[in-house]
């Protein structure tokens, strides 16, 4: 667990402070692990808790991407999502 290692957090304190502060790195940053005026560190735990195998978490899903292609091209599509667009983008891809 990358929080264990790079926080010296202990087991299940990541999760403790996703159900704290809504999310894991807002509960770093109150806490002062993360500096929340520095983006070098908060990217940094972004690439890092995200660089997932995601082709083997998610199987392609043709029927959701025929629904998404039948989709008139020229309207403009939204993603709602609690995360980063890099992972956004690498999850619709593997889809």
């Amino acid at each position: 667990d990358h929080c264990m290692e790079a926080f010296n957090l202990p087991n299940g304190r990541a999760y403790q402070l996703y159900k704290e502060h809504g999310t894991c790195l807002r509960g770093l940053m109150a806490e002062g692990h993360i500096d929340k005026d520095c983006p070098e560190s908060i990217d940094g735990f972004l690439d890092k808790v995200h660089d997932l195998p995601i082709h083997q978490l998610l199987v392609p899903d043709d029927k959701l991407r025929q629904i998404i292609l039948a989709i008139d091209p020229t309207i403009r599509k939204f993603v709602f999502t609690a995360s980063v667009r890099h992972h956004a983008t690498r999850c619709l891809q593997a889809l």
